[in-house]
């Protein structure tokens, strides 16, 4: 029998480092920012519109649930989409209140495995779906940097987007190039890290599975497209909920280029890093810190509520996975 994915063991250390990394970063940030403009904002808050937009975020959370189910079913793994709901959820549930942003792939993974008792197949399916949803990222930055260039000459800007789609292709291109795999699987043996090899090995075959399911990932990228655009939807229905003015064009560019620098291990769930660069990136526009720190945080909550849903299906907790959904 296969042994299951090693389930994700908190670090307190790395917690509370992270939580300090955010904590700072917030001090930092408000002490630099009118807190009565904030308060301002938030008396004026739009209630309907901010549950619109968790309306929406929910709606997202299920088409995401769509893009895993046909990444899963390509390597013949068939669950029902409810079943895979709920552990979407959870794992949503996982990436917010672990200190790692992988935390909660990692128990989808493990919860799969339990389902299913094919582990590399599991693993691979969530990194393949998290590469679909990056490339969709990267590629509305780049459309949107394109036509708004002439509207905003920011270098930090341009630089990082370019920077992220260069990323991007180099982490596909050592997926798929075998002489970086032999390459990697060499380091590996002379870090002392050999005993990892065949392990690794199952693993990045299941993945190089997907590069044969092209149907697969055209629609995994397709509603990678489709979920990021409503994303920036609901980052940009929750600035009207808050009465801000920065036109939905700026978001196209913006919201992609702060998900990525909120990907950065170095603080709590994206928190203060995300704040930062809302503020770097819409003063370029004319928001202002007050009104930019608004917005995330309260981006924040949305997601945190919705996510705590998931809570809630790990302490119902899952069927056995002798019994089939």
């Amino acid at each position: 029998m296969t042994n299951p994915p090693d389930r994700p063991r908190p670090s307190p250390w790395r917690f509370w480092l992270k939580l300090l990394v955010s904590l700072a970063l917030l001090a930092f940030l408000f002490s630099r920012t009118d807190l009565q403009a904030i308060r301002a904002l938030f008396r004026s808050l739009r209630l309907p519109l901010l549950l619109s937009s968790v309306a929406l975020y929910l709606l997202a959370q299920i088409l995401s649930t769509l893009r895993w189910r046909c990444l899963l079913q390509a390597e013949q793994i068939n669950l029902s989409t409810w079943r895979l709901i709920l552990l979407y959820f959870e794992g949503m549930f996982f990436n917010l209140m672990l200190p790692t942003v992988i935390g909660g792939d990692i128990v989808r993974g493990y919860q799969i495995f339990r389902l299913t008792q094919q582990k590399e197949s599991s693993l691979a399916s969530i990194l393949v779906e998290r590469l679909s949803g990056y490339v969709a990222l990267i590629m509305i930055a780049c459309i949107a940097l394109i036509l708004g260039y002439s509207h905003l000459h920011d270098p930090v800007t341009i630089w990082l987007t370019i920077a992220s789609a260069a990323g991007l292709i180099g982490i596909i291109a050592g997926l798929l190039n075998d002489q970086l795999q032999v390459l990697f699987f060499r380091l590996l043996n002379r870090t002392g890290l050999g005993r990892f090899n065949e392990a690794l090995q199952r693993f990045h075959g299941a993945l190089q599975r997907y590069w044969k399911h092209r149907r697969a990932l055209l629609q995994a990228v397709g509603l990678s497209l489709i979920l990021q655009s409503l994303v920036i939807m609901i980052f940009y229905l929750i600035s009207r909920s808050l009465n801000l003015s920065v036109p939905l064009r700026y978001f196209f560019l913006f919201v992609p280029l702060i998900s990525v620098v909120s990907m950065l291990p170095i603080s709590v769930a994206g928190l203060g890093v995300r704040e930062g660069s809302s503020v770097y990136f819409f003063a370029k526009v004319g928001l202002d810190s007050a009104g930019a720190i608004s917005l995330s945080l309260l981006w924040f909550a949305v997601t945190a509520c919705c996510s705590g849903l998931g809570g809630i299906v790990f302490l119902v907790g899952h069927p056995h996975p002798d019994k089939r959904p």
